[in-house]
């Protein structure tokens, strides 16, 4: 009689837990390294949109910068939120 057999994969996830632990780990700390590298960037584009903002006077680019500005750092928190969130 042939054995019954749950998985086609060599061993169980019981079996390999560190093996799944080490490769989880390595993967959230590649995620964690992206989401702070993109938050960076929207600052960086946030700041830009708020300096070109403060100078310019005609008050249609200025809307259209205040609205890129907020954009930027809505995103920006966003991420930076999650980061702190993952750290706890």
């Amino acid at each position: 009689m042939a054995k019954d057999k749950k998985s086609t994969f060599p061993g169980s996830i019981r079996e390999n837990e560190e093996a799944v632990k080490a490769e989880a780990k390595k993967v959230s700390t590649k995620i964690e390294a992206a989401f702070g590298k993109f938050a960076k960037k929207m600052r960086e584009r946030a700041d830009t949109a708020k300096s070109k903002m403060n100078e310019t006077r005609k008050p249609e680019k200025r809307a259209v910068l205040l609205k890129r500005y907020e954009l930027y750092a809505d995103a920006a928190t966003h991420l930076e939120e999650r980061l702190s969130h993952d750290k706890d």
